[in-house]
């Protein structure tokens, strides 16, 4: 399999953090549509896809790992304050011009754990590596565009938001490439089980970024529309890279 794919893990998080720096206040408003899509195609992947590869052989250690990850995700948004859902908040209580090294490191954090997994499936030439890449690459636009457009409102200077993007969109690569070159220290079962981690984090982001970006909880025409493209996608991706 081509190198030329892993490349393209950069390509979702740079997307962001063009929108969040340069982008209108009209790219935030039509953001929760976006959301509502990435949030269903995640959801459909780590259903269709990457909780059967994990669960080939029934293992309950795997489910141990799965409901880690989930919680493991409530507890980084203790400091990434649900930025990686595309929520962007006020955050008063960050003195302006400062770069909230919590949110970052937290956001980078959750990025390179996304990349691990991938890696050990590119490795494998396994026909659930591109339904994974996309879902990574359509879930960071979302996450790089509110990490910069929080970081953009804090008053940080253009130069300080495009590194910060720049090195943030390397995450998931590293994280890829690390998987990579620890291949033949590390037994090949800890990838199916660290994946099984990244599926709890996405269970949680996917399902958060779903209800919490609804008013009262309430579907309306637009989001179901965009739900179903996501989850039709999904679909379609799995069955084309299906045994």
């Amino acid at each position: 399999m081509s190198w030329f794919w892993l490349l393209l893990l950069p390509v979702g998080p740079l997307i962001g953090t063009y929108l969040g720096v340069k982008g209108s206040k009209k790219v935030g408003s039509n953001l929760a549509w976006f959301l509502s899509f990435a949030g269903a195609y995640l959801l459909g992947i780590t259903i269709l896809n990457l909780i059967p590869e994990v669960f080939r052989v029934f293992d309950p250690f795997k489910g141990a790992l799965m409901l880690l990850g989930f919680f493991f995700q409530i507890f980084l948004e203790r400091f990434s304050e649900g930025v990686e859902h595309g929520h962007v908040h006020s955050h008063n209580h960050l003195k302006h011009k400062v770069l909230p090294i919590g949110v970052v490191l937290s956001m980078s954090l959750h990025s390179l754990s996304e990349g691990v997994p991938l890696g050990a499936l590119w490795l494998e030439g396994s026909s659930h590596f591109f339904p994974f890449l996309f879902g990574i690459m359509i879930h960071e636009v979302p996450a790089a565009f509110a990490l910069l457009a929080l970081l953009k409102g804090l008053n940080l200077g253009e130069s300080i938001l495009i590194r910060t993007g720049f090195v943030y969109s390397l995450m998931s690569f590293a994280g890829a490439l690390l998987s990579i070159f620890l291949e033949s220290s590390i037994p090949a079962e800890f990838f199916e089980y660290f994946m099984a981690f990244v599926i709890g984090t996405f269970l949680h982001i996917s399902t958060t970024i779903l209800f919490e970006n609804s008013e009262h909880h309430i579907f309306n025409k637009k989001k179901l529309t965009a739900v179903f493209v996501g989850i039709s996608l999904a679909l379609l991706i799995s069955l084309m890279h299906a045994h």
